[in-house]
């Protein structure tokens, strides 16, 4: 494991985290961002997720983002919840969107499970890749997550990129169901966690 990995610190994000945070969870949701933002591309994209990341009790705001510092930079941030709140979260975040976008047809879909907590995006700044902090954001939330009282963690991963879940699959998680979202298919995985 490289340095930075050991020395990097999980934290809760802030609202002034904005600017560095958005644009990693951008990175992470990528298809989905552009479809929930109605734009073309993850710069359009941007100040929706940004406007999302300082409203309160919505899926993408800070209140459920962990970042990962490495010398006092955001070198990667995690977006997750427990699955048990995710039609809650995602109906604040789609009746914002509906009220700043309207006629835009906007609907639910459904990622996780209840009885898990989600790992919903998550990613790591350009500078900082190769040094094992994408696996130090996962087990940092799977940690989290177990001090919460969850038992399982869960994720979804695109078809279409095999290094990622290659790292989930060295990180104990299992495929365990697939689904479609934004035409993209994606495989559900998940691990069990320790009781903290």
């Amino acid at each position: 494991m490289d340095r930075n990995a050991t020395s990097a610190r999980l934290r809760p994000a802030r609202a002034e985290d904005a600017a560095a945070a958005v644009p990693l969870l951008l990175q992470a949701l990528d298809v989905l961002a552009l479809e929930l933002a109605g734009v073309e591309t993850l710069a359009a994209a941007a100040p929706t997720f940004a406007a999302l990341f300082a409203l309160p009790g919505n899926r993408y705001g800070c209140a459920q983002v962990q970042v990962l510092e490495v010398g006092g930079t955001v070198a990667g941030a995690i977006l997750a919840y427990p699955g048990r709140d995710e039609a809650a979260l995602a109906r604040v975040t789609l009746d914002w969107l509906a009220a700043h976008a309207p006629g835009r047809a906007l609907r639910h879909q459904r990622e996780s499970r209840d009885d898990e907590f989600y790992l919903d995006a998550l990613a790591v700044a350009a500078a900082f890749r190769g040094q094992g902090l994408a696996a130090a954001l996962i087990e940092g939330a799977c940690a989290h997550a177990a001090r919460l009282g969850h038992a399982r963690a869960g994720l979804l991963v695109d078809d279409a990129k095999p290094g990622v879940r290659a790292l989930y699959q060295r990180l104990g998680f299992v495929e365990d169901g697939r689904c479609t979202l934004a035409g993209h298919h994606y495989a559900h995985m998940a691990r069990a966690l320790a009781a903290a």
